[in-house]
């Protein structure tokens, strides 16, 4: 059972890396508990003063102002800085994040971790060294019933995890693609599978719990002038006798953005979606008995004894759970929710997809020697 968070007289200060679109559920999230006292943003960074600009303006008058750069070595040497959040373009997460280490900071980095395997490990592997927690950004898994689901399952109760399925139709027209000039390449940003669709292949992937052993994949780029692929299927062989199943793409109408997921087990299945914004769940076995009530109940009960009534109003923004965890994962020194080695799992997930079209063949897990340069050319 959840316990009300009690404050500890110590905040944690806060480094924001990064003022793009990626940062406006953190600065939520981060609003929500600098405004209750458990953290202070201290320093922004990021080279467009005009967003540095409008987050200082959104800032409550009663909250202090923290100090602006264009760079993060500056920070780090100016601000006492407990945890860093680095919401910047994928390829620049892995330097972000060493220097932020060597400075004793936490990490919470935004999806994908990185975009390429030795440096992901390099990652993880430094925060272990400097014994700091690293968090990536899997927002899905921290969506207010998730963690019970998965806890529903794993008890057994119904029976043995089959197969799974998740198909991700995130529409963009392109000038989304065209807004700068990384967007939809394979080197810097990886696509509709790597960039709209990982949190549900992270998702998909914890839920089912087990290894994946091999994937089959088959990309195309069919709506979009870009250099990487709009449509991807995939399958995924696990242990444990267990498939999933992998559509993602960015073809479909931009104003009705949809993901859903499926899982089968023995003697019940699992269920959900969101459509416009809408979300759906059930959990129902095959003798008809639903359970997603009580599950969802449960949850929100717990978050509300947790972080006060307030959260209400925040359950519609998963990383405001997602802090909330980095907050207990330090003062307890426990694991996360979404540690490193998660978002280090769904990138190989991804790159053995994309080596398995490259390829034109089944491929192991993990992905040995196979790089996002390795795809360059691929529709030429």
């Amino acid at each position: 059972m959840a316990e009300r968070r009690k404050k500890t007289g110590q905040r944690v200060n806060i480094a924001l890396i990064g003022c793009g679109r990626a940062s406006a559920d953190h600065l939520k999230a981060i609003n929500f508990f600098e405004k209750r006292g458990f953290v202070e943003l201290t320093a922004i960074v990021d080279k467009n003063e005009q967003a540095i600009k409008s987050i200082l303006v959104s800032r409550s008058a009663r909250l202090k102002r923290p100090i602006v750069s264009d760079n993060i070595d500056d920070v780090l040497e100016k601000a006492p800085v407990d945890l860093t959040v680095i919401a910047t373009p994928p390829t620049t997460h892995f330097p972000l994040a060493a220097k932020a280490l060597e400075a004793n900071s936490h990490l919470i980095v935004e999806k994908p971790l990185t975009l390429d395997m030795n440096e992901a490990e390099a990652m993880i592997a430094l925060a272990r060294e400097r014994n700091r927690k690293l968090a990536v950004g899997m927002k899905y898994r921290y969506i207010p019933g998730v963690r019970e689901i998965k806890e529903f399952v794993d008890s057994g109760a119904f029976g043995n995890i089959l197969y799974g399925a998740t198909t991700v139709r995130w529409g963009h027209d392109q000038a989304y693609y065209d807004q700068a000039p990384w967007f939809g390449t394979w080197e810097r940003d990886g696509g509709a599978l790597m960039n709209q669709s990982i949190h549900a292949v992270d998702l998909m992937a914890w839920l089912m719990d087990a290894e994946p052993v091999s994937a089959t994949a088959t990309l195309l780029r069919q709506c979009h002038d870009m250099e990487a692929a709009d449509l991807a299927v995939g399958t995924l062989t696990l242990r444990r006798n267990r498939l999933l199943y992998i559509e993602g793409t960015t073809n479909t109408n931009p104003e009705v953005k949809s993901a859903s997921f499926f899982l089968r087990c023995e003697r019940g299945t699992v269920e959900a979606s969101i459509a416009g914004g809408v979300p759906k769940i059930s959990v129902i076995g095959d003798d008809g008995r639903k359970y997603e009530k009580r599950l969802l109940f449960n949850a929100i009960k717990n978050r509300i004894k947790r972080e006060g009534f307030g959260v209400t109003g925040s359950l519609g923004n998963p990383y405001t759970f997602m802090y909330g965890d980095m907050l207990d994962a330090i003062g307890t020194n426990r694991m996360l929710l979404a540690q490193g080695e998660a978002g280090r799992d769904a990138l190989a997930i991804v790159l053995s997809l994309f080596q398995s079209a490259r390829e034109g063949r089944t491929v192991t897990y993990p992905p040995v020697n196979f790089v996002l340069s390795d795809m360059r050319d691929f529709f030429d």
